[in-house]
């Protein structure tokens, strides 16, 4: 029997630690880490007033096929990594037997990481198609000063990461919308990767797509195979917008008539949003800044707040 203070301490080291700001990605998933300490403080709370340790084993969690858990982090292992670009990398994970992840187009996944002893989360959308059997991949940007960054760069095949999932406001549904206006700077190219593809993989999928991608130059462009492909379907058409080129000379025949200099801004962003065959549904990801930017066109461009989605 264990006397009043030994089961004071006994229940405080049961006691829920609260996350780390740096372990919040700033997503705004939910469940978000604190949201779970926050519901794990309440059970423990709870349990300790009534002195019953059973109910905090009391747990409802989503398990998808993948494994994938909204809740928990689960190890997966790293099957290549291949730098598509001098501070990018795309890296494909081993999913158990041949599952699927079962994420829904739009959606993302957080990533686990620690540096330094520091844990850290960040959000990232599987550029894999949502239908992929025993693998997903994701497109990563790394920074010179960022703490994930550092983790990603030493990333190595046979390697594990950890993800939990999958989150996000927006989940893709067939036909519904007329047009979609995908405004993408970056690797914000990478959330509209598996919706487009959901689009061009259903033949009974009539929706329109009009995709912007905005790069600095030709070179940096990611995807350029597969976005070739995808502009082939009858639905699709793509625009690139490269910020620090300036002859369309210098670009490949087949990329002249769909390429503007510059920056994406209200000026063009009217245009697109005008010869659009349908009112367009947007969905815009990329920067803070490019993504404020954007929805301020949306709407001097006549699209209403309920008529695009940030991600």
């Amino acid at each position: 029997m264990m006397n009043e203070r030994e089961e004071d301490e006994a229940w405080l080291q049961l006691r829920p630690v609260e996350p780390l700001p740096s372990q919040c990605c700033g997503s705004g998933c939910s469940p978000c880490v604190f949201d779970l300490y926050h519901r794990d403080l309440a059970r423990w709370e709870a349990a300790r007033a009534s002195k019953d340790r059973s109910l905090l084993s009391r747990e409802e969690r989503q398990i998808y096929p993948s494994g994938l858990s909204l809740e928990t982090f689960l190890a997966f292992s790293i099957s290549a990594v291949d730098k598509v670009s001098e501070d990018t990398y795309r890296a494909r994970f081993a999913l158990p037997g041949n599952s699927q992840l079962g994420l829904r187009p739009g959606q993302h996944l957080i990533l686990r990481g620690t540096v330094d002893g520091l844990d850290i989360q960040r959000a990232y959308t599987p550029i894999s198609p949502a239908n992929a059997k025993g693998y997903f991949e994701v497109l990563i940007k790394c920074y010179k000063t960022g703490l994930m960054s550092q983790y990603v760069e030493s990333w190595r095949a046979g390697d594990t990461a950890f993800w939990r999932g999958p989150f996000g406001g927006f989940c893709y549904k067939p036909n519904q919308y007329g047009e979609l206006l995908m405004l993408a700077a970056g690797t914000g190219l990478a959330p509209m990767v598996p919706i487009l593809q959901s689009i061009t993989d259903n033949a009974d999928d009539e929706t329109f797509v009009t995709l912007v991608s905005c790069f600095k130059t030709f070179e940096s462009i990611y995807l350029k195979t597969f976005l070739q492909e995808q502009a082939r379907f009858w639905n699709v058409r793509t625009v690139f917008v490269l910020s620090q080129e300036n002859s369309l000379e210098q670009l490949p025949c087949s990329y002249r008539d769909k390429t503007h200099f510059g920056r994406l801004a209200q000026d063009l962003v009217a245009e697109l949003v005008g010869s659009c065959r349908r009112k367009p549904f947007a969905l815009v990801c990329g920067s803070a800044e490019f993504t404020e930017d954007m929805a301020r066109c949306l709407l001097c461009a006549g699209l209403t707040e309920d008529s695009y989605f940030l991600f």
